[in-house]
């Protein structure tokens, strides 16, 4: 039997080398893409944040109206307008955020699966897939955080928005009185949604710290 010569050793051995650092090149990228991927949903986390402290600005506002003792309810009445425009924004920019944090799950995810086929160890393989597995239902609890924040908003803006409507050509202390049942109720509302949207920045902080490379 032919032994391998000097050149063909050499030859074998540099593609040796080739192929382990083509796969800490991949493993390197895995890490920065899940690294991306937390931080993305950091971002998404810090939006929720952001709309929960607009909407508390709107709602102080709107209380701010409606004070027996309020003085120039006009002015108060522009700020509110300008005040929820803003709260529909950063509602917005969460959906954005959550929109971004899914682009980046696809591409960790497809990567993820990918480097997993090329596993020899079964039992290692399948570990992996269970670890991609945990890690997609992890992301999809965030997400899901995400679009609830965006979607509790709806029912309060819009008993919102009607009082302002009401509001637009009747800005008086007899329209205002009017409307306390109808404050009561939006402030219930109101303090069911901070709640809400604290259960969700919880949740979605949980499931980003478990994602986190250590």
């Amino acid at each position: 039997m032919q032994r391998p010569t000097r050149k063909a050793l050499g030859v074998l051995g540099g593609l040796a080398a080739l192929s382990l650092a083509l796969a800490a090149q991949a493993q390197d990228e895995g890490v920065k893409r899940v690294e991306q991927l937390v931080k993305s949903a950091g971002s998404t986390v810090q939006a929720i944040g952001d709309a929960k402290l607009q909407f508390i600005k709107t709602i102080e506002v709107y209380n701010s109206i409606l004070a027996e003792d309020a003085k120039d309810r006009k002015k108060l009445y522009k700020k509110l307008q300008s005040e929820m425009a803003a709260t529909q924004e950063k509602r917005a920019e969460v959906g954005r955020r959550a929109d971004q944090m899914r682009l980046e799950a696809g591409i960790v995810f497809k990567s993820w699966a990918d480097s997993t086929v090329g596993i020899e160890s079964p039992d290692l393989r399948k570990r992996s897939e269970e670890r991609l597995e945990k890690t997609k239902d992890r992301c999809a609890e965030i997400q899901s955080a995400g679009q609830s924040a965006v979607d509790v908003y709806a029912p309060v803006m819009k008993a919102l928005q009607d009082q302002v409507t009401y509001l637009g050509h009747d800005l008086n202390a007899e329209a205002v009185a009017s409307l306390k049942p109808d404050a009561e109720k939006v402030n219930a509302q109101a303090q069911e949604l901070t709640k809400r949207l604290d259960e969700a920045i919880a949740v979605a902080n949980q499931n980003i710290n478990a994602l986190r490379p250590q």
